[in-house]
C-alpha cells in the first residue's frame, strides 16, 4: 500500500482512530502446538527503543508506516520517547503454551496531546500554560533537547510554540510524557474532557478553553449533535486561537476538527492501553479515554487491587478487546507518590530503606520493581547508603511499594508528592512521613495551576487524600522545606 493510498483511508480521522481496516485483517493461522497470528493494539508512551517499546511492550518496527500528526504517512521513524501513540499489528502466539512469540506494529500513529503557544510556565518549573490547559511534568517528563537547556523555564510565555504528549487526567489537566518546540506547519491542537457543550450555538469547553465549530468542521467521527457531546475525551485541532474568556488563562479555539478518542477498532485478540481513569462505573468497570474497560474474576493485580480503581488513578491495562470493551486480563498500577531523595537506612530482610527527610515512610522493593539507574544498578543488592534514588510507588500498609526504582547523580534535592493521610496546618502527613511546613516562606505555596496562592489558602484546600507535593534540600541532618502545591 502506498504511502498516499494508505493517507486517504485514514482520512481526517485524526488521533486513535482505526487504520486496520485499511489493510488485510490479520487471521489466526498453525495448528495444535504450532504458532498462530492475531490482531493487536496498543496505545501507551514509546519507552524505549531498539525495537519499539509500547507501555514496555516490544513491538517489531521493520516494515511500519508511521504518520505522524498530520504528515503523509511513510516508513520514515520520526518516533521519539515519551510520545503516545497507537499501534496497530499483528502477534505471533505459540500454540502449546500460549505465550506470545512476537509482536509486528503494522501501523503507528501520533498525534500531539497539546499544541500551542507557552500562556505561562510556573515558577517551581512543574507545570505550564497551553490553550487553557494545565500541562503538569512528573520525574518521567522527557524534555526534548530542542527546548533550550532542556528547562521548561527557559520557555517564553506568549512567543515559543510547543508541542505536547501526554495523558489527560482530568479537565484541563495534562500530565506531559514529552515536551519538544513546536516543528513543521503551525496549527493548534488539544485533547481533553468536554463540558458545557452547546450545539445551539455550536461550542463546548475544554479545561478554561472555549472551543467553536462550524458547518466547516469536520466532526464526522463525533456523535450527532442532537446528543451532548459532555464527557467524551477528543481531539481537537485548529488554525486559530485567541486568549479570551473568564479566568487569567482562558483561551478561544476555532476548531478545523473535532475527533473522539479511542482504539480505533472493537474487536483485537490482544489490547493494551495505558492512561488515567477518567469515569467508574462500578467496581471493576471503568472508562480511560472513551474506552470501557471491565475486570473478571480473573483479572491479575499488579500494585493494587479492584479497590484501587478509581477516578484519576494511573494504570496500563492488558486484555482482549470484544464489542468495544476491553476484558481487562491484567491491570497495573502506575505509582501516585514519587519520591527523590538519598538512601540513609536499608533493611536487608524486608528488602525495604528509608530516605533523607521522609524517615516515616518505609519504601519496600519486591520482585515486580522495575530498578536501574547510575552504575548500571538492576538489583536492591546493589544499592547503597547515600544513594541519591527517583522512585515511583504506591501505598503499602504503613509505607510505600516502589513501582519504578532509578538511581540518579548525587544532590541535596529532596522531593515527595502524594495524596495526604492527615492535615494538621503547619504539619502534614505523607505515606507515613510527618513534614512540618512552617519554613516555606508565603510565596512559596502554589495553587494547583502554577500561581502563588500562598499559606493560607493552600491549607484551605486541604484534605485527607488530597495530592500534593513538596521540595527541599538535605542538608545532612535534616531537611529545609522550601516549596509546596497543590497538584491533580
Amino acid at each position: 500500500m502506498t504511502p498516499s493510498l494508505f493517507r486517504q483511508c485514514l482520512g481526517l480521522a485524526g488521533l486513535f482512530l482505526a487504520v486496520a481496516s485499511c489493510g488485510p485483517v490479520p487471521q489466526a493461522g498453525g495448528g495444535i502446538g504450532g504458532t498462530g497470528s492475531v490482531a493487536t493494539v496498543s496505545s501507551g508512551p514509546v519507552t524505549k527503543f531498539g525495537s519499539v517499546f509500547v507501555s514496555g511492550t516490544e513491538y517489531d518496527n521493520s516494515r511500519t508506516i508511521y504518520c505522524i500528526d498530520d504528515d503523509p504517512c511513510s516508513s520514515e521513524n520520526k518516533l521519539k520517547l515519551g510520545m503516545v501513540i497507537l499501534v496497530n499489528g499483528t502477534v505471533t502466539e505459540n500454540y502449546s503454551t500460549g505465550q506470545p512469540v512476537t509482536r509486528v506494529a503494522d501501523t503507528i500513529i501520533f498525534e500531539e496531546s497539546v499544541e500551542g503557544v507557552v500562556q505561562s510556565v510556573a515558577e517551581d518549573g512543574l507545570s505550564l500554560i497551553v490553550l487553557g490547559q494545565v500541562v503538569h511534568l512528573d520525574q518521567k517528563t522527557i524534555i526534548d533537547s530542542s527546548i533550550p537547556q532542556q528547562s521548561i523555564a527557559e520557555l517564553r510565555p506568549g512567543e515559543d510554540h510547543i508541542e505536547v504528549s501526554g495523558f489527560v487526567v482530568e479537565d484541563g489537566h495534562i500530565l506531559a510524557t514529552l515536551i519538544m518546540m513546536q516543528t513543521g506547519t503551525l496549527h493548534y491542537e488539544v485533547q481533553g474532557t468536554i463540558k458545557n457543550h452547546n450545539a445551539t450555538a455550536h461550542t463546548f469547553e475544554i479545561g478554561a478553553l472555549e472551543v467553536h465549530y462550524s458547518s466547516t468542521t469536520d466532526i464526522s467521527q463525533m456523535p450527532p449533535t442532537s446528543r451532548t457531546w459532555d464527557g467524551l475525551v477528543v481531539h481537537v485541532r485548529g488554525e486559530q486561537w485567541s486568549q479570551g474568556g473568564p479566568g487569567p488563562y482562558s483561551a478561544q479555539l476555532t476548531a478545523t476538527r473535532v475527533t473522539s478518542l479511542g482504539l480505533g477498532v472493537d474487536n483485537s485478540e490482544e489490547a493494551q492501553v495505558e492512561g488515567f481513569i477518567l469515569q467508574v462505573n462500578a467496581p471493576g468497570d471503568f472508562i480511560v479515554n472513551n474506552l470501557r474497560i471491565q475486570t473478571t474474576p480473573s483479572t491479575v493485580f499488579e500494585g493494587g487491587a479492584i479497590s484501587d480503581l478509581i477516578f484519576d488513578t494511573h494504570v496500563i491495562v492488558h486484555g482482549r478487546l470484544a464489542s468495544g470493551i476491553l476484558q481487562a486480563e491484567q491491570i497495573s498500577f502506575e505509582g501516585n507518590f514519587e519520591l527523590e531523595s538519598n538512601v540513609t537506612a536499608i533493611d536487608s530482610a524486608t528488602r525495604s530503606l528509608t530516605l533523607a527527610g521522609l524517615s516515616g515512610m518505609a519504601v519496600h522493593i519486591d520482585n515486580h520493581t522495575a530498578i536501574d539507574g547510575k552504575g548500571d544498578l538492576r538489583t536492591f543488592e546493589g544499592i547503597t547508603i547515600g544513594d541519591h534514588l527517583k522512585i515511583h510507588g504506591r501505598a503499602s500498609g504503613a509505607g510505600l511499594l516502589a513501582t519504578e526504582l532509578e538511581r540518579s547523580d548525587p544532590t541535596s534535592e529532596v522531593k515527595v508528592k502524594g495524596p495526604l493521610r492527615s492535615v494538621s496546618a503547619p504539619m502534614l502527613i505523607i505515606g507515613g512521613a510527618t513534614i512540618n511546613t512552617s519554613q516555606i516562606p508565603n510565596d512559596r505555596f502554589i495553587g494547583i495551576d502554577g500561581t502563588v496562592i500562598g499559606s493560607s489558602s493552600f491549607f484551605q484546600s486541604l484534605a485527607t487524600g488530597r495530592k500534593v507535593s513538596l521540595r527541599g534540600t538535605w542538608t545532612g541532618s535534616a531537611v529545609t522545606w522550601t516549596s509546596a502545591r497543590l497538584r491533580t
